[in-house]
Order: structure tokens, then C-alpha cells, then sequence
């Protein structure tokens, strides 16, 4: 066995100091993650659960502000992005939420006095309740037959409900009432196969709240459907093609305001009905009970561009020839003479 000499051990590298730290970067890396604090606490104040509920409390406060609707119970519905703890919490008073819930919720029913001493940390909440889906699926509840008026006319919605169960994001505090409302069957065409549309899971934090005002208040929210779909896609909110930072909060409410004046100025003109002032209809359509948005909007271009025609216009050249004046008339013939 050899030895091995000195010169074949490698050398050890001799222990170095640091470099003193750049002040600038140490500075900079400070700003940066004071920025990003700054960012995760405004990102956390704009979610949309806490933006909806801050409309809430806007509504809410406007309408205590006015002694005629101080006492009046404001209904809220909202699709499964605003049913959260967030929401259902921190309702303020005289509110009662309506919305999706999730198919699998757990749900309790209340808890039940005990008997005895019990041991071990208290309970909050009472006995399993079946889920949302599994109340769909059981035969054992009864579906009951719901009136209510959606898409112009009066239809039977079998729903299932219920009371007073508990909510594990609403806490043990809230007693809640679950509406299940069963698949409603449609035809795309008269003689064709009948189809069934999806089950809706509703929660409502008034346990005693009237079964039909509840599913028809629920029905009320495809109104909003239709605004956000009219504002977007035939008024072009949130498409402006501006620049200034100021012009990009201010179009989009100027659009909704718009839009606003728009829907009043039908109402105060011809109500709800589509009267003969609108643009007839075309061939494919065989009524309409109230004018669409793009009815309003032909109607509006209608009337702004008949404002400066005195006459009927006869031809295009006499429309040309009476818009302009006499002393740019040129002296030659037109080529089509």
C-alpha cells in the first residue's frame, strides 16, 4: 500500500470574506417587497366575494337612509362565486342571501340537547344531513310544484326543500334552507326527443322564507344575465380603445349610464310592450313582448338621422345637391347626366 506524497493532495481553498453588500440592490430588493405586500393586501380587499359584499352594504345603507324603505327586507341573489363564507357571514341586517351551492355541501342538522355530561370538547353542529344531490336522489322527500314566471310565461317547477339545516361555511350560528330545483325537461322542436336541463342547488339564509318567493326571486337573476350580455356585446363595454388612465375607469360607467337612460327612456315612451314605433320584425320572428336592446338602438338611429331630413329624400343626387350650399355648387354637369 503507498503513500501518497504532499504534492498530490489538492490544496484547500483558504476561507474568504464576503463582499460587502451593495446598498443599492438591499434598497431596491426593500421596495420590491413592500410592493408586493402592498399588492397581496389590495389583491385580497378586490375579490369579487368582498366586492359583491360591499355592493351589499351600499345597497343596503341607501335604502335605511330613506324612512319609506328603512324597514324593507332587501333580497340578494348570486351565482356559486358569491355564496362563501365571506358573504354569508357579513350580510348586514334586514338582507337575506340566495344562491348556488355546491352539490356536495355539507350539511347538519341542529344539534340536539344531550342527555347527560358529556365529554370531550362540544359539538356544534348535530347529525350528518344529506347533501344537495343526495336530496335530488332521495324519493323519500317530496317534490313540490313551484308557479313562477320566467322567459314571458308561467311554468310548474318541481323543487325539493330543506329547513332549518346548517352550513359549515355559514357557521352553527346561520340556519339555513336548501331548494333543489329538479331538471326541467324542453324539446328543441316539436315531435323531437325530450331532454332535461341540469339540477339547481340553492341556499337561502332565511329558513322560513316563502318557497314560491324564493324560487321566483332566483329567476329574476337572468335579468342580469342579459344586461351583461347586451352591454357587452352590442354597446362594446370594457372594448373602448382609450389611452388616458382616467378614460379607462370613466368609459365603461359612462356606457352603463347609457344604457340606463336608454332602458328609462323606453319605459317612459312605450312601457313594457313593443309598440308600432320599432322597426318591424323580421320575417323569422313572430313576436316579441318587449323591445331588445337592439330594437332601442335602431329606433335611437332612426330618429337621429330623420332629425335633419326635412323632406323625403327622392335620389342620391338630390340629397347631395340639398346639402350643399349654392355658392359651392360647381358650374359643371354631373357625368351622369
Amino acid at each position: 500500500m503507498s503513500s501518497l506524497a504532499a504534492s498530490d493532495v489538492p490544496p484547500q481553498p483558504s476561507p474568504q470574506t464576503s463582499p460587502a453588500a451593495n446598498p443599492d440592490a438591499e434598497k431596491q430588493k426593500q421596495e420590491w417587497e413592500a410592493q408586493w405586500q402592498a399588492y397581496q393586501k389590495e389583491k385580497k380587499q378586490r375579490r369579487l366575494p368582498q366586492a359583491g359584499l360591499n355592493a351589499i352594504r351600499s345597497v343596503r345603507q341607501s335604502l335605511d337612509q330613506r324612512p319609506e324603505t328603512c324597514q324593507r327586507q332587501l333580497i340578494v341573489s348570486g351565482d356559486g362565486s358569491y355564496t362563501t363564507r365571506d358573504v354569508v357571514r357579513n350580510l348586514p341586517a334586514r338582507t337575506t342571501y340566495i344562491g348556488r351551492i355546491r352539490k356536495d355541501a355539507k350539511l347538519h342538522y341542529p344539534l340536539e340537547a344531550a342527555a347527560g355530561k358529556s365529554t370531550g370538547r362540544p359539538r356544534w353542529y348535530g347529525a350528518q344531513a344529506p347533501t344537495p344531490e343526495q336530496i335530488l336522489r332521495d324519493d323519500s322527500i317530496q317534490a313540490i310544484q313551484v308557479r313562477c314566471f320566467a322567459a314571458g310565461k308561467f311554468h310548474d317547477i318541481p323543487v325539493k326543500v330543506l329547513r332549518e339545516v346548517y352550513w359549515r361555511n355559514a357557521g352553527a350560528d346561520i340556519p339555513v334552507q336548501v331548494v333543489v330545483i329538479k331538471p326541467l325537461a324542453y324539446r328543441l322542436r316539436k315531435g323531437s326527443k325530450l331532454l332535461y336541463r341540469k339540477p339547481a342547488f340553492l341556499i337561502c339564509t332565511d329558513p322560513n322564507m316563502d318557497l314560491q318567493a324564493l324560487v321566483q326571486d332566483y329567476l329574476y337573476r337572468w335579468e342580469i344575465e342579459c344586461n351583461h350580455r347586451d352591454e357587452k356585446s352590442l354597446l362594446g363595454v370594457a372594448q373602448g380603445q382609450v389611452w388616458n388612465p382616467q378614460a379607462v375607469q370613466r368609459l365603461p360607467q359612462l356606457q352603463v349610464a347609457t344604457y340606463s337612460l336608454l332602458l328609462l327612456a323606453s319605459l317612459l315612451c312605450s312601457g313594457f310592450q313593443r309598440t308600432a314605433d320599432y322597426l318591424p320584425l323580421p320575417k323569422w320572428r313572430r313576436q316579441s313582448a318587449r323591445p331588445s336592446l337592439l330594437d332601442l338602438l335602431n329606433l335611437l338611429r332612426h330618429q337621429i338621422f330623420a332629425r335633419g331630413v326635412d323632406a323625403p329624400v327622392v335620389s342620391f343626387d338630390a340629397f347631395a345637391s340639398a346639402a350643399v350650399p349654392a355658392e359651392l355648387k360647381s358650374s359643371k354637369l354631373p357625368l351622369a347626366a
